[in-house]
């Protein structure tokens, strides 16, 4: 492919055209960026998404950067993923890779989470390239965020001695109809393996059931979900509709025959913190209700992923900016993770802001609504101008 630029449709029928889903690696993505990005004053780097020696597809991440080096965190970061969901859902309408218009709205899988704002942002990055700047302007481009955001929770960890951290301001191109979200919760996840001893389902003496206990601790889970719904902390009201850390347990699976006495059974949960909830905390009161209910049944408990909580400070620069943009006056959170609670460990300020509804990603015939595809791309500019051009005020 030619650096010829393209309008953000193009570049979004392009994007959903790849199936980037995480399973599959993001190969195809990546290369498709780094083509259209070779031009002059812009510098691409590409990073391993996970350890060495990792089995499966290559996942890949991005630092993409244009404008002069500060070491004071001038300038501007647009952070997005590259990889979707599965389109697996048996109600699409057309084909999930091949972009669609429909009523206003351009239809596929990817369109809002997240291919539409980053076509915007891929443009952005043209345009800012093109012109001078006083302070960097950077784009964070991860692998793996379905999956828990593991793309930028390697990339944070292994930060490149080499690679300046990027600018503060950071604007995380998630699905905000074009609100300012200052705050999110974050997704800590566990399994609980509990082991029994199979039998003939003739002779139960002779064997365990591992299903029982294991249904004990999903009763006593339960309870500590009623518990947990009754709590508040100070970042509750941001969150009106579900105010507190929301506990599911989410997979059951056990038993090997119905002649067999189950000898194992995993129960696999999943807890959103909000901003001030220690992910250890939670995870210690979910062991603890589990053990207390199993009895004397071995249980392993594992911690598979934190993706942590997000905060920013309402009067962060970042925050202020976006709201300023786009007239809003109050401060916001919203239920999903994303990848800025990883970024925020490398002191970075994050807002989440793009254009499409989260309430319509993951499903069938997931669409953005062109108008707001349409006006993201000069709120960016604005934001270029405002951080990377002149003083931030």
């Amino acid at each position: 492919m030619s650096a010829e630029a393209l309008t953000d449709r193009a570049m979004l029928s392009r994007l959903v055209a790849i199936d980037s889903t995480s399973r599959l690696g993001n190969e195809g993505v990546v290369d498709l960026i780094g083509a259209y990005l070779d031009v002059p004053r812009i510098r691409v780097r590409i990073l391993p998404g996970s350890a060495e020696g990792d089995e499966g597809p290559a996942r890949r991440n991005m630092i993409v950067t244009t404008g002069p080096a500060t070491e004071d965190g001038a300038g501007l970061t647009w952070s997005g993923h590259l990889d979707c969901v599965p389109a697996l859902e048996p109600n699409w309408t057309g084909d999930p890779f091949v972009l669609a218009e429909r009523d206003g709205q351009l239809v596929g899988r990817g369109a809002c989470d997240m291919k539409g704002p980053l076509a915007v942002a891929l443009n952005a990055m043209r345009r800012a390239a093109a012109t001078d700047l006083k302070a960097p302007f950077t784009l964070v481009l991860t692998c793996d965020e379905e999956l828990g955001s593991l793309g930028a929770r390697h990339l944070v960890d292994h930060w490149p001695a080499d690679e300046p951290v990027p600018p503060t301001a950071v604007i995380v191109g998630e699905p905000t109809s074009l609100e300012a979200v200052r705050m999110h919760k974050g997704h800590l996840t566990m399994r609980l393996d509990v082991d029994g001893v199979p039998a003939h389902s003739g002779s139960p003496h002779l064997g365990r059931n591992a299903i029982e206990p294991a249904a004990r601790a999903i009763v006593a889970l339960s309870a500590l979900r009623e518990d947990l719904a009754r709590e508040r902390v100070p970042a509750s009201e941001h969150f009106e509709a579900v105010p507190f850390a929301a506990l599911t347990v989410a997979r059951v699976r056990g038993g090997e025959a119905l002649n067999v006495i189950p000898p194992s059974c995993s129960v696999e949960v999943g807890v959103r913190p909000l901003p001030g909830q220690p992910s250890e905390t939670l995870a210690d009161r979910i062991e603890r209700a589990a053990r207390g209910a199993v009895g004397e049944a071995p249980l392993e408990f594992t911690v598979l992923n934190d993706n942590p909580p997000m905060e920013t400070r309402d009067d962060a620069p970042v925050h202020r900016a976006v709201s300023s943009c786009i007239g809003q006056t109050d401060s916001r959170g919203v239920s999903f993770a994303s990848d800025g609670g990883h970024l925020r460990r490398l002191g970075l300020e994050c807002v989440l802001f793009g254009p499409g509804s989260i309430e319509v990603a993951h499903r069938a015939d997931e669409f953005i609504p062109i108008a707001e595809l349409e006006r993201y791309g000069p709120l960016l500019d604005q934001l270029v101008d405002r951080f990377c051009r002149r003083e931030e005020k």
